[in-house]
């Protein structure tokens, strides 16, 4: 990730470094400053001319170090705090978060869909990743002919059989893509894992999660961190918006799961009654 800092762009890592090195530059120049006053407190009082010349050296040297410590003390802090957490993109906003999850429960009870979401990869037709919503309640999966700027598929009697949708967290998935310079198709789980460690460590949007094999399906346990009091607030109002269209974070990693993969990714259920969202997932070939 990158920063401006007048006009010019440089690493936010490199930026926090070099802050690390400006604080450490403060205290050993207050380190300096407190030797000074010892050296004067073991002279202490006298009148000899040499000494009095040493203690005022010493008071200049001092005053010197005390100043410049403080100074560039800040100036790292600065350099660390400010500077980087001011730069540092917001990806999305609560209300953004919230608003997404209510607009896609309208349309979803608008249409009558029951079914949980099975995340597609760009196969048969589609060049991106899509998720599919099938109205039961089932397992069933999409026709093998699709297109990008298909979104309904309506059945012989004129129902909707499903929605097809580009998943909340495609965009971010291909801006991790883009900033770790990986492509994540036809990979595996280990590397999804490894690489969306970045929604961790480079955007602070999850406080931690983790993809394993258990059995005949995949576990997904995810935990947001900077927008956790948004994700609560949609499990406690809006408690299907998990199975059938996930928020942007736990979107991203199941469509980077179908994209790795290769294979659509179905949800069978999800426990989301605790903070730490679990998701059990079926792969398909499709």
């Amino acid at each position: 990730m990158k920063m401006k800092i007048f006009g010019f762009e440089f690493e936010i890592e490199v930026v926090r470094a070099i802050g690390i090195v400006i604080l450490i530059t403060g205290i050993i120049l207050l380190m300096l400053a407190f030797n000074a006053q010892s050296k004067i407190n073991d002279i202490g009082s006298t009148n000899d001319p040499v000494l009095e010349d040493r203690i005022l050296a010493l008071e200049n040297s001092r005053n010197f170090f005390t100043i410049s410590g403080i100074g560039i003390l800040f100036a790292g802090l600065f350099a660390i705090f400010v500077l980087v957490e001011k730069s540092t993109p917001s990806v999305i906003s609560e209300s953004e978060m919230i608003s997404a999850a209510k607009i896609s429960s309208q349309i979803i009870s608008g249409l009558s869909l029951s079914g949980n979401a099975v995340y597609l990869p760009a196969n048969h037709g589609l060049t991106k990743e899509r998720i599919f919503i099938p109205a039961p309640p089932s397992s069933s999966l999409p026709p093998l002919a699709l297109s990008d700027d298909l979104t309904m598929s309506p059945g012989k009697d004129g129902t909707t059989p499903g929605m097809l949708v580009e998943p909340l967290g495609s965009d971010i998935l291909g801006r991790i893509e883009r900033e770790l310079s990986i492509d994540l198709r036809m990979t595996d789980i280990g590397t999804v894992e490894a690489s969306l460690q970045m929604l961790k460590q480079g955007l602070s949007a999850v406080k931690d999660f983790h993809i394993r094999e258990a059995e005949d399906e995949f576990v997904l346990r995810i935990e947001y961190a900077a927008l956790a009091d948004a994700c609560r607030a949609i499990r406690s109002e809006l408690p299907d918006t998990c199975r059938q269209m996930s928020c942007i974070m736990c979107s991203c990693i199941l469509t980077a799961v179908a994209r790795a993969a290769g294979k659509a990714v179905r949800v069978k259920s999800v426990d989301n009654s605790q903070d730490r969202v679990v998701f059990h997932l079926e792969l398909r070939d499709w």
